[in-house]
């Protein structure tokens, strides 16, 4: 199975998105939230085709993190920065969802700057570890084995699948974001009740 067909099996599986009841444990909870946000972003990105917003608002919908505008601010950010293979855009909206939900809101909280970096910067191990790049380039490489760097190639790229191939991209950074931003809300639940 290739590394596309495993990464849309991890987010539309066999399990089916059901609200938790009084039965569910905390922690199938927080898989099935997790399957949720992947899912909003693999289906995003094939409804509005834009990486970053897409991850991006399937964290913030789902989360429920406030949209300060930064939706608007992904509008130029798809196709690997403006089209141009660099950072994927899905690893940009992971990371702008980690800084939103982590991050301080002015230069003088560096405790929670220091915990959103640590965060954002498992996040990137862990997308880099999954899918060998965090370049757009990089990534529809390991995903179609090939990249699509020329609106020529366009009919090719859809004849390949590439939109779900980077549909999933997005569901496995946005799943990866959250599951960082739920760790770390953890931690600090931990330090908080330690400190009572």
């Amino acid at each position: 199975m290739s590394t596309f067909d495993n990464l849309v099996a991890q987010i539309w599986g066999s399990r089916p998105i059901e609200p938790p009841s009084a039965e569910t444990s905390l922690e199938e909870s927080r898989r099935k939230l997790l399957d949720a946000i992947a899912q909003s972003a693999f289906t995003n990105l094939r409804t509005y085709s834009n990486c970053c917003r897409s991850t991006l608002w399937a964290v913030q919908t789902h989360l429920r993190l406030p949209d300060t505008g930064m939706i608007q601010a992904c509008s130029a950010l798809a196709g690997g920065i403006a089209g141009t293979g660099e950072t994927c855009g899905s690893v940009i909206g992971g990371l702008m969802a980690i800084g939103q939900a982590l991050g301080s809101d002015g230069y003088h909280d560096i405790e929670r700057d220091l915990r959103a970096r640590a965060a954002a910067k498992a996040f990137v191990e862990s997308f880099t570890e999954a899918l060998g790049s965090t370049r757009c380039y990089g990534v529809q490489e390991s995903l179609i084995g090939w990249i699509c760097d020329d609106v020529s190639k366009a009919q090719a790229w859809q004849d390949a699948n590439g939109p779900s191939a980077c549909a999933a991209a997005c569901g496995l950074a946005a799943r990866m974001a959250a599951e960082q931003i739920l760790q770390s809300f953890d931690s600090q639940q931990e330090i908080s009740s330690q400190t009572l």
